[in-house]
């Protein structure tokens, strides 16, 4: 009996103590109804607050609808009767959607919104500043100017940080200074100043907003004095006195305004010479005590400065022209390069010396940068005139100098320049213009038609052509509308003799602004090879869709600067 009683503690001991308890203790049975209270409480906090959390997510997405994508038009039309235009183009986020709008300057007796030049008080014909909306090409405003046009620079002045708000036009007698989102005129400003006045640089002052600095010189005289004005971005006064920037020497031939590795700020003189530089922050402090204080100087530069100021370059009277080198990745010094009547060279301007040197014949167009090769390093397009009404395309390793790649193409009209938009694999996609030879259906007599051809490095064998109507082309711009997408070029076109020779405006000729979606030139364009020695030529009818499939998958990315 004992046995059995032992057994049945031993295998089951909990049961054993509560009969000899006489039992289940009761606080127990208190806790655990205690604890299902608790883990009831805490389910229906948990479910009060996801349900406080989704009304709160639902309602926030009925208040703040998300933001609709603009929708584009891939080609567009803008025509503009009766007028003659200038070679100015420019881009800006007028209607503040985060898509670059067009600003265009033409001439004519009336406005395409309603605005004539005798009702605004001007004489006819008059100047339009155009704003025109980048998705569909419908206008944003206009605003009527006196004749006659000199130079316009938008994107400049406004609030610090913010980029610039204005389109300067130089014009008649006057600097106006019109607001990019309204179309309002903001100021006014005597030219007599700067009556040599040039495209403006830029400085800060002290109250916030991105100033004018206007350098006014005469490409007449030798030597040639000039003189830099600064302007208040905000009211266009006057900041402080005119400062004469120093006498360099020989006959000025243009100016630059340029950032070093350090921020430093630097107007570049070009000059018959050579070329030379003057630190803009010297210059503000002539002008008035502490508008320099936010400007940097850099020590390198500053050692080869005389007395005035003024640092020695480049000193040769071969130089003809002088570019800042765009679109480069690396956080080196920014290059310049330098262009005589039979070179192109590199310029380190952290070394102060020239890096390389490539022998060129004549130049027809500025040269253009972009991404040839995979190392981050801007390239070098060149355009080269071999006589016989035929040029050679030539891309140049923007690190080493050498020929990357060339083509040879026929040629008889002024084309615009080359351009490029960067992909998001670092390589480029280049644009150039030519003529190609082509027979009509009618006769077998060949003609001369323009085309624009597009070239992408990963399949340098080939060439994309595309026949182009525009003939009398005035602009070009290749770039992108949004923030890493919509690539795309613009056309500013003008019928030959919109002016007769008095000076009247022909009422049968017409301006044409064009965009087009560069993937849209992809299915109407044919498929050329190019030959070892920079012809087109060969078979490559195999190669056509994979190509054409190849430029549609790409993907573009904003250009670095």
């Amino acid at each position: 009996m004992s046995d059995s009683v032992a057994h049945t503690t031993e295998a089951e001991p909990l049961k054993g103590r509560q009969e000899e308890t006489g039992g289940p203790n009761g606080r127990g049975c208190a806790g655990k109804v205690g604890m299902a209270k608790l883990s009831g409480w805490r389910t229906a906090a948990f479910l009060l607050s996801m349900f406080i959390c989704l009304s709160v997510v639902f309602a926030f997405s009925f208040i703040l609808p998300c933001p609709v994508r603009p929708q584009y038009q891939s080609t567009w039309n803008l025509t503009l009767p009766a007028a003659v235009t200038y070679n100015f183009l420019a881009v800006g986020d007028a209607s503040k959607d985060k898509v670059l709008d067009v600003f265009l300057i033409y001439k004519s007796s009336e406005g395409r919104m309603n605005h004539t030049c005798i009702g605004e008080g001007l004489s006819s014909p008059c100047l339009f500043l155009l704003a025109v909306d980048g998705t569909g090409g419908q206008y944003l405003w206009e605003r009527p100017l006196a004749a006659e046009f000199d130079w316009a620079e938008c994107g400049v002045g406004g609030v610090k940080g913010k980029g610039g708000n204005l389109c300067v036009v130089a014009h008649a007698d006057k600097l106006t200074a019109v607001d990019i989102h309204t179309g309002e005129i903001l100021w006014k400003s005597s030219r007599s100043l700067v009556a040599n006045g040039n495209r403006p640089v830029i400085s800060l002052n002290n109250d916030k907003t991105n100033d004018i600095a206007v350098l006014s010189y005469s490409t007449t005289d030798t030597p040639s004095v000039k003189d830099l004005v600064f302007f208040s971005g905000k009211s266009g006064e006057m900041i402080g006195s005119k400062v004469e920037v120093g006498l360099a020497p020989g006959q000025m031939k243009s100016h630059l305004q340029f950032s070093t590795a350090s921020e430093a700020q630097y107007v570049l003189l070009h000059t018959d010479r050579g070329l030379y530089a003057v630190s803009l922050g010297r210059l503000a402090a002539s002008a008035l005590s502490g508008l320099d204080s936010t400007l940097k100087r850099d020590k390198s530069w500053e050692q080869r400065a005389d007395n005035q100021g003024l640092i020695t370059l480049y000193d040769s009277g071969s130089l003809q022209s002088v570019l800042k080198v765009r679109g480069g990745y690396s956080s080196s010094s920014p290059s310049l390069l330098l262009l005589t009547n039979s070179a192109v060279m590199l310029f380190d301007t952290q070394k102060l010396s020239v890096t390389w040197t490539t022998n060129t014949s004549t130049l027809i167009s500025t040269p253009s940068f972009g991404h040839f090769s995979n190392d981050r390093v801007p390239d070098i397009m060149l355009e080269e005139d071999q006589k016989n009404d035929t040029k050679r395309v030539v891309i140049l390793d923007g690190e080493k100098g050498s020929v990357l790649w060339e083509l040879f193409l026929p040629f008889h009209f002024n084309n615009p320049q080359p351009a490029s938009v960067l992909t998001i694999n670092y390589y480029s996609v280049f644009m150039l213009w030519g003529e190609t030879h082509t027979h009509t259906n009618d006769t077998s007599v060949e003609g001369e038609e323009r085309a624009s051809y597009l070239l992408y490095p990963l399949h340098s064998d080939v060439l994309l052509e595309r026949r182009n109507p525009a003939q009398h082309i005035i602009a070009f711009k290749a770039l992108l509308l949004e923030r890493g997408r919509h690539a795309c070029y613009l056309i500013l076109t003008e019928e030959d003799g919109a002016l007769n020779s008095s000076s009247v405006l022909d009422g049968t000729k017409q301006v044409v602004l064009t965009k087009r979606k560069i993937k849209g030139d992809v299915s109407d364009s044919s498929v050329l090879g190019v030959g070892g020695a920079g012809r087109l030529d060969g078979d490559v009818s195999l190669q056509e869709e994979s190509v054409k499939e190849a430029f549609y998958r790409l993907r573009f990315s904003d250009q670095p600067q």
